[in-house]
């Protein structure tokens, strides 16, 4: 199973971990919800929504490590700024619910939009980290030439941030 298909599948366990190794891996919902930092109403609020489903006895709740691979990917996709209804229409076609060809296409499109879009989204990111990276460096170049925070220093990081910007602009207008 390659990287790419073993995040779509949802038998795929999110680590190297063997099947012995993952059935033994069990987590109340504190537990749970402590691995990512959220609490447990957070988790119960995706429970309630349909996307997490773990093993109930009684009122409390066993999650697995597909719980936690499925939560990973949820998180994931919330920090992107999908809805509920987007992962919910993901995991739908991850677990074989929707069959009908035309329901299939229609989804399939959808989703080269979106891997389209997080692409344009990538380089984006790539340029202003670039960007940053820019000011970072002139800031330090700055700190380690002078000490005092005079208006004049001040126009001079000005001036060299404003020239570095310029020469990076001029560097990806030559690779676009």
């Amino acid at each position: 199973m390659t990287a790419k298909s073993s995040l779509l599948d949802p038998r795929a366990l999110p680590s190297a971990l063997t099947d012995t190794q993952a059935s033994s891996q069990r987590w109340t919902i504190r537990e749970f919800a402590d691995m990512f930092d959220v609490t447990p109403r957070t988790v119960r609020f995706y429970e309630d929504k349909g996307l997490l489903s773990p093993e109930r006895n009684g009122q409390s709740r066993t999650f697995h490590i597909r719980d936690r691979a499925r939560f990973e990917r949820i998180l994931r996709g919330k920090r992107l700024g999908f809805s509920l209804d987007d992962l919910r229409a993901v995991f739908d076609v991850m677990e074989g619910r929707i069959t009908d060809t035309t329901e299939l296409r229609r989804r399939r499109d959808n989703f080269q939009a979106v891997i389209d879009g997080l692409a344009d989204r990538r380089r984006d990111v790539e340029i202003l980290a670039d960007d940053m990276s820019e000011i970072v460096s002139v800031i330090d170049d700055h700190l380690t030439q002078k000490a005092d925070d005079s208006a004049q220093d001040v126009a001079t990081l000005a001036d060299r941030y404003q020239a570095a910007f310029e020469k990076h602009l001029i560097a990806q207008q030559g690779s676009i």
